[in-house]
């Protein structure tokens, strides 16, 4: 009997399952952030070793003003997957837009960061969207007058393949028109010891946050994953110039989910993310198989991280 018959599944569980159930076991990385991996990845971002979001932070702070010469004013922004919208607060003096359009999947969490924008910029129109971030934007129709842009911090494109990096950068495209762009954050290629050391921080952090979506998945399966018998494992494949983090899994073992029996082999991996590392050259060919021109890459003093602004071309 197979398992829709025995048991009422929703896409959510049949997503997970699909990919526990395929050969090369996997787990979408948006399962890493349940209330606790929301926390959890907070902590990471303040780790000593854990360089992106601080020096993207610096990187948007000192060169404000200097990406505000590439958008118009009176603009429309739309940040895809904004969360607490505060990356955002680094760029709004400077480029001064009439309406900001965060899009993110929580709607308390994303109406809570709107109105907290509301109160401290009167001056700003904010509209959220709430909806997955795999559908399409839909910017109201009163806003359509505006010269729009894509703002899309944090190096979220490395999580995609290449090749689905295209297709989203295609969409934003689309969304933007003829005269926009999109201020994309992109982390760089680098030495392997430091991008080794910021996804296996001393504290244990990135392992709890990785180990955590066992948890996360629990909740959703109705599941008994018990996190002590995986561990946490991240590595580079500078072949690909990615980040790879898994689960491994410490025994043999056998677990009933939903009517169905997953089977786990010692050592065996389950991918939870993978994170490509960019050169500008790399980001210039992105952006020209997307449809946009690199009009301007900002980089930290070290190189490690960069800030682009792409121009519909």
């Amino acid at each position: 009997m197979s398992v829709s018959k025995q048991v009422s599944l929703n896409q959510e569980q049949v997503e997970i399952l699909t990919g526990l159930k395929a050969d090369q076991k996997f787990i979408n990385p948006k399962y890493f952030y349940n209330h606790r991996g929301s926390k959890l990845f907070e902590k990471i971002t303040q780790l000593d070793e854990y360089y992106p979001t601080r020096t993207e932070r610096l990187i948007l702070e000192s060169c404000a003003n200097d990406i505000a010469q590439y958008i118009d004013k009176q603009s429309l922004i739309i940040e895809p997957g904004a969360g607490s919208c505060k990356k955002i607060e680094y760029l709004l003096e400077a480029i001064h837009p009439s309406v900001y359009v965060p899009q993110d999947v929580s709607a308390e969490f994303l109406k809570q960061s709107a109105e907290r924008l509301s109160k401290d910029y009167p001056w700003l129109t904010v509209s959220p969207v709430v909806s997955d971030f795999s559908e399409p934007i839909n910017i109201p129709s009163e806003f359509e007058r505006h010269t729009k842009y894509v703002f899309y911090p944090g190096s979220t494109i490395g999580n995609f393949e290449p090749e689905d990096a295209v297709t989203f950068l295609r969409q934003m495209r689309q969304l933007v028109g003829e005269t926009g762009g999109i201020v994309l954050g992109v982390d760089l290629h680098k030495d392997n010891e430091t991008l080794h050391a910021a996804y296996n921080d001393k504290k244990g952090i990135t392992a709890e946050f990785n180990l955590n979506t066992l948890a996360h998945i629990n909740d959703i399966l109705g599941a008994s994953f018990k996190l002590d018998e995986f561990e946490h494992l991240a590595l580079y494949n500078s072949q690909q110039q990615r980040i790879e983090m898994y689960l491994k899994s410490l025994k043999a073992a056998r677990y009933e989910v939903l009517g169905e029996t997953l089977s786990f082999e010692k050592g065996e991996l389950i991918h939870t993310e993978h994170s490509y590392k960019y050169t500008i050259d790399g980001i210039a060919e992105l952006a020209s198989k997307s449809g946009f021109k690199l009009a301007h890459s900002w980089l930290d003093g070290d190189e490690l991280f960069s800030v682009n602004y792409l121009q519909a071309d």
